[in-house]
């Protein structure tokens, strides 16, 4: 089954079915686990209340592995499946809504989770807006992109 795609559309990585099918899944499954005990340890250790937008990339893996699976089987049963737009589709949505939640985000917040920590609440403010226009930004290319290629 094919489980890579090159640019063109055209699949360039081959993986046995029971991989494609059973392993490729379990190992994403894994994979949301360690991303959810680090993030649970992290807000116990510092006694924060979990914010959104750590809730949304929570759901973030399972969604994206979804649809990749759905995609990969499609494609392995002979449906036409245009996966470089797909993508595009998946990360244009979850851009925006990363971008709209950045600057929503306390100052408080941010300290937990940006690395280095702002230094102060103000410049905070302006680099989580500069932020949050990128992201909304670079999703909004990615939509367009589907249109246009």
């Amino acid at each position: 089954m094919p489980i890579h795609f090159s640019i063109n559309n055209v699949a360039d990585n081959y993986a046995s079915k029971n991989f494609a099918l059973f392993g490729i899944p379990s190992i994403m499954a894994i994979v949301q686990a360690i991303c959810i005990i680090f993030t649970e340890k992290v807000n116990k250790l510092e006694n924060i209340k979990k914010p959104r937008i750590v809730k949304i990339m929570e759901w973030f893996i399972p969604i994206v592995t979804f649809l990749l699976y759905i995609i990969m089987v499609e494609v392995s049963l002979g449906s036409t499946v245009y996966v470089g737009k797909s993508v595009c589709l998946i990360l244009g949505i979850l851009f925006i809504i990363i971008g709209n939640y950045i600057p929503k985000m306390s100052y408080d917040v941010s300290k937990t989770i940006f690395h280095p920590t702002p230094k102060s609440e103000k410049s905070y403010r302006k680099v989580s807006k500069i932020m949050g226009y990128s992201f909304i930004i670079i999703g909004i290319v990615l939509l367009v992109m589907i249109i246009l290629v």
